[in-house]
């Protein structure tokens, strides 16, 4: 019997993370373009936040069991889209999450795939175990970068490399270098990084003599830059916070360089080809950082103003692989009964 849905779309959808957000409208796009229309896809998403405007999918709250079965059942495939969604940097309950609902498609007779992801770190045999029986039972995976894929083949499991979904956004992205503004993310992190980062953020300000302003990609990250700013360890002119991708095209071409913690803020300075420092909290981001040969601060003395743009492949060529990598990923997946 037929089923309506060609795509169950399952990331980290609703919450107000911008990088994720991006995701999920790149995935949206690269589906329309390769003739799966919104009507024929549906987004677990989280209820309080609509990640996606006017994308004509029908989103379903994540958190009820029995509506996303029913999304399941009524799907073809699902699309596990992008991002950091198999990790422990902080508990084992995103790996839990996402295991059971692949669980929950195989039972439905969904079939689930990969694409954009980031796996690791996994520091929990509990962690590991869910995230490998998950990607296991995946007919396609494609991961963002060689770590993943090593992990991956350490597990036994096939995989290919492709660039980050936000990338399909790539193309009439207006580019950045001339402003006046250094532009600083910091998110919320162990050990003290958050506070060195907005103390090493001053010192490239003081070099630089650049505007410093705040660039939140979440509540979290305003908030936490908003208590920096009180107590003194942050004096930005401002924090804004950036909600969407046509925020984004009009703030990056503002700015002379960046320095941030995040994967999408780095990624976003890439596609403004502003210079950017890259802050490694997380393994994604060196692997980024060091594809697109970004500097990298981790502590210490920060190093001097660069002028410098992102080197690497040109966007042109880095969209193209993702489109060709994702075309082919979907034509096996639907016509793979």
């Amino acid at each position: 019997m037929s089923r309506p849905l060609d795509v169950v779309l399952c990331g980290y959808y609703g919450f107000g993370n911008l990088g994720d957000e991006l995701m999920a409208e790149g995935l949206l796009a690269l589906l329309k373009e390769n003739g799966v229309p919104g009507k024929r896809v549906a987004v677990l998403s989280a209820p309080e936040g609509a990640p996606l405007k006017g994308p004509g999918a029908t989103l379903v709250d994540r958190w009820n069991p029995a509506k996303v079965m029913s999304a399941l059942r009524s799907g073809r495939t699902l699309l596990l889209g992008g991002g950091g969604l198999f990790q422990d940097s902080t508990s084992t309950r995103s790996c839990a999450y996402y295991w059971g609902v692949t669980r929950m498609a195989r039972l439905a007779g969904c079939r689930p795939w990969a694409f954009g992801q980031s796996i690791g770190p996994l520091r929990r045999s509990t962690a590991r175990f869910l995230a490998r029986d998950a990607l296991t039972l995946c007919r396609e995976r494609v991961v963002r970068d060689k770590g993943s894929k090593e992990l991956l083949e350490s597990w036994g499991l096939e995989s290919e490399v492709a660039p980050d979904p936000a990338f399909a956004m790539a193309r009439g992205f207006p580019g950045g270098g001339d402003g006046d503004l250094l532009l600083v993310n910091i998110r919320p992190w162990g050990r003290g990084l958050p506070e060195a980062t907005a103390l090493a953020a001053a010192l490239v300000r003081e070099r630089s003599g650049l505007d410093l302003v705040g660039v939140a990609l979440s509540d979290e990250d305003k908030a936490l830059m908003a208590d920096f700013k009180s107590r003194g360890v942050f004096n930005p002119s401002r924090i804004v916070r950036i909600r969407g991708i046509d925020e984004a095209r009009e703030l990056w071409p503002e700015a002379k360089a960046a320095m941030g913690m995040r994967f999408h803020f780095c990624l976003l300075s890439v596609l403004a080809g502003v210079p950017c420092l890259a802050v490694p909290y997380d393994p994604k981001v060196r692997s980024f950082a060091e594809e697109w040969d970004l500097p990298l601060w981790d502590g210490g003395e920060p190093p001097s103003f660069q002028q410098d743009p992102p080197r690497g492949p040109s966007l042109g060529e880095v969209a193209g692989t993702l489109e060709e990598v994702f075309r082919r990923t979907l034509e096996a997946m639907l016509t793979g009964e």
